[in-house]
C-alpha cells in the first residue's frame, strides 16, 4: 500500500504541473476600429507590432477623403487625396507621397490573403487625427468635413453647438462603468461658447474639447448624487466616485439645455459661477441639435 501512494503522488503532482504547463495562455484583447463614431468591421482582426497597429486595406477605405486601390500584380497599395497620390509597396518600409519618399514605422504585409497596412500613416497621410486609447483597445480615427467646421463658427450658437456635438470624437481614458437609468440628457456649455461642453447621462459625466476636426474626450467621471461635495464641479456638488482624465477648471457661467427623452423637450437657461440655475423656457429638441438660449451673447462667440 504504500509502494502505492509512492508511486501515485509523483505521477499526480506531474499531471497537474502538466496541466497548468499545458493550459491555453488568456486571449489578448481584439482591437477596435472606430472611424467618424462608427466601429469598423473587419474579416482579419487589427495587430499591433513595433508601436504600429495594422489593419485590412478595407478598413482605411471608411476615411473621409480618400481612395484606395490594390494591385495584386505588383503588390502596391494606391491612395489617393486631394489630386495626390501615396504609394505603398507590401514589405517594403518605404512609401511614396507624390514622389517623395517617406519611412514607413512598419511595412504593408500580405497576411492570409489580406493587405495588412499601418493604419496611422494613412490617416494622418489623409490629414484625419489619429488617436490610440491603450485602456479599451481602440484606433480612432477623426475627421470632420469642411462644412461641420465652417457651422462650428457660426454666430448662431444653436448652430455652432450642433456642429461640435455632430464631431467624430476619440478618447484616451479609461472606461468606467455606468448604469444610466436615467431618461435624461444634460448639456452644459461655457456661456457664449459652443466648442468646449459636458454631457451629463444619469450619474455619468464627460468634458469634451473641439480642436480641428475632432472632438476629445478631456474628463469623466461618476457621480454619487446621494453625496453632496464641494470637492467636484460648481455646478454638480457631489460627490465624484470614479474619473478618468483632468477636471476642468472652469468658474464662469454655463448655458444648459435639459432635455427629457421620453418627450423630446428640453428646459434650459443658465447657471452662474455661484451654482443657482435659473430657467429660461422650454422647447421641443432633438438629441445633440440645440438652439439659441434668449440672452445669451452670441456676438463674440469663442469656440
Amino acid at each position: 500500500m504504500k509502494v502505492i501512494k509512492f508511486i501515485c503522488l509523483p505521477v499526480l503532482l506531474l499531471i497537474l504541473l502538466s496541466g497548468t504547463a499545458l493550459a491555453a495562455p488568456a486571449s489578448v484583447p481584439t482591437i477596435s476600429v472606430e472611424i467618424n463614431n462608427s466601429t469598423i468591421s473587419t474579416d482579419m482582426p487589427p495587430y499591433l507590432t513595433q508601436g504600429t497597429t495594422m489593419v485590412p486595406l478595407n478598413v482605411v477605405k471608411h476615411i473621409p477623403g480618400i481612395t484606395v486601390a490594390w494591385n495584386n500584380d505588383t503588390k502596391t497599395v494606391t491612395i489617393g487625396r486631394s489630386g495626390e497620390t501615396i504609394t505603398l509597396v507590401a514589405g517594403q518600409k518605404n512609401a511614396l507621397i507624390g514622389s517623395k519618399p517617406t519611412a514607413l514605422p512598419v511595412a504593408s504585409v500580405l497576411l492570409k490573403g489580406r493587405v495588412m497596412v499601418p493604419i496611422r500613416f494613412i490617416a494622418e497621410a489623409a490629414d484625419a487625427h489619429v488617436a490610440w486609447n491603450a485602456a479599451t483597445r481602440i484606433v480612432y480615427v477623426a475627421k470632420a468635413d469642411e462644412a461641420l467646421i465652417t457651422q462650428l463658427q457660426s454666430a448662431n450658437l444653436g448652430e455652432a453647438r450642433t456642429a461640435a456635438l455632430h464631431f467624430p470624437r476619440v478618447s484616451t481614458l479609461k472606461q468606467i462603468p455606468i448604469i444610466n437609468e436615467s431618461q435624461n440628457q444634460d448639456y452644459y456649455f461655457p456661456e457664449g461658447t459652443a466648442g468646449r461642453f459636458f454631457i451629463q447621462g444619469g450619474p455619468g459625466f464627460s468634458y469634451y474639447e473641439v480642436t480641428g476636426n475632432y472632438a476629445e474626450e478631456i474628463w469623466s467621471a461618476k457621480i454619487d448624487y446621494s453625496a453632496p461635495s464641494s470637492a467636484g464641479l460648481f455646478f454638480v456638488p457631489y460627490k465624484i466616485v470614479d474619473q478618468a482624465g483632468k477636471m476642468p477648471t472652469y468658474k464662469g457661467s454655463l448655458a444648459f439645455y435639459h432635455l427629457m427623452l421620453p418627450v423630446m423637450e428640453a428646459t434650459y437657461g443658465f447657471i452662474d459661477a455661484t451654482g443657482a440655475s435659473r430657467t429660461v423656457g422650454q422647447q421641443n429638441m432633438k438629441l445633440n441639435e440645440f438652439f439659441e438660449i434668449p440672452g445669451e451673447a452670441s456676438s463674440s462667440v469663442q469656440n
